[in-house]
């Protein structure tokens, strides 16, 4: 779900990822236009999404978010 958008910085609440090393929680989300172009972006809207890992540093991207 989403939390909150700030530009192309996005905080979800989500169930976690036993895939990557992410635990269930709210986390903040780097995402570019052509992600965000798919999907809903007010507060509270349901998204399934995808995400890696960023290339330099901390943090992670989202490579794929669309409504649920």
């Amino acid at each position: 779900m989403i939390a909150s958008v700030e530009g192309q910085v996005l905080t979800l609440d989500h169930d976690g990822a036993s895939a990557a090393p992410l635990a269930a929680g709210r986390t903040v989300f780097q995402a570019y236009g052509d992600v965000l172009a798919e999907a809903p972006l007010e507060p509270g809207a349901r998204v399934t999404f995808k995400f890696r890992k960023v290339a330099v540093g901390e943090g992670w991207e989202l490579t794929e978010m669309r409504g649920r």
